[in-house]
């Protein structure tokens, strides 16, 4: 997951949303997002470390450090120049009437909503799987289970498979199985894949197959200590506890459960505090600074707001 800087450019364009399935096929089973009309606290401290640059809360209204909001919208979304998937939500501060319900379906995607959802699977990318010239070895269970049948009784079995980008782009990959200890391999377009994509060692190639059929193709970047494997996600639903990562990384907007974890703790080992923001904070994220100061200023005065 990353936060997104939003340049004058990219926000001429017209916003190309993702279907949720492969959005979260790709952000991983470590993501949890919050449903529409559930209740989290706009965090405005935690915006701000999301920011590329300096924050200078000095000229915004008073807000409280913690703002109790309506999610409106869910925009899933991905980078056009890198395919990380990123998230747009819409927020609404909540008056005293609502803020009185308490919390109300905070728990995202979950339960029954896990139910016949597509299997998706993704394989760390080796030195070899990342080589220019070479091809990405297969795992059986991705050929068993993603890929169309490969007819085995064929000298090679080979096929062609069409798989589509979080963008739309079809990608083109020849499907054999070979070799002396016989394995499943991507051969033609492969290269030309991982070239263009700008694949490294220790990134992540996501497939998916839709409930249409259709094969999905995405990318999860490398990160630091990464190591390489496979992982199998059906429906996403993690296993709760510490393990998940609530809405999809998004410090700015913490569920109930959430802070009350933050109240109990104090300043808990994440550095994050309740008090208001300080009147300037450089933030290590790529969020632009205007758009933090545009969102407090909103929250501060009870109106719709927008983060990342």
């Amino acid at each position: 997951m990353i936060a997104f800087m939003e340049s004058k450019e990219k926000e001429k364009r017209v916003e190309k949303c993702l279907d949720p399935q492969l959005w979260h096929a790709c952000a991983g089973g470590m993501v949890q997002m919050p449903q529409l009309n559930s209740k989290v606290y706009y965090f405005s401290q935690a915006h701000a470390e999301h920011a590329c640059g300096s924050v200078n809360f000095s000229t915004c209204p008073k807000v409280q450090p913690l703002v109790l909001c309506r999610v409106e919208a869910i925009k899933y979304m991905a980078d056009p120049e890198t395919d990380e998937v990123y998230a747009k939500l819409r927020l609404v501060p909540v008056n005293r009437n609502e803020a009185d319900c308490g919390f109300d379906g905070i728990r995202g995607i979950n339960g029954s909503e896990n139910k016949d959802k597509p299997v998706s699977l993704a394989k760390t990318l080796t030195q070899s799987d990342a080589n220019n010239g070479g091809g990405f070895s297969v795992p059986r269970y991705f050929a068993e289970t993603i890929f169309p049948r490969l007819d085995l009784s064929a000298e090679p079995p080979v096929q062609n498979i069409l798989a589509k980008d979080v963008h739309g782009e079809t990608w083109k990959f020849r499907h054999i199985y070979r070799g002396t200890l016989r394995r499943h391999l991507l051969t033609t377009g492969w290269t030309n894949f991982v070239n263009h994509k700008k694949l490294v060692v220790g990134d992540s190639i996501v497939f998916l197959r839709a409930e249409n059929g259709d094969l999905w193709v995405g990318i999860r970047r490398a990160e630091k200590g990464l190591i390489g494997g496979l992982e199998i996600s059906s429906g996403w639903n993690p296993a709760g506890g510490n393990s998940t990562v609530p809405y999809g990384g998004l410090a700015a907007c913490l569920s109930g459960d959430d802070m009350n974890s933050l109240k109990r703790n104090g300043n808990n080992r994440n550095g994050l505090n309740l008090n208001a923001p300080s009147s300037s904070m450089m933030g290590k994220g790529n969020v632009m600074p205007e758009a933090v100061i545009e969102a407090v200023t909103l929250a501060a005065n009870k109106q719709p707001l927008e983060v990342v």
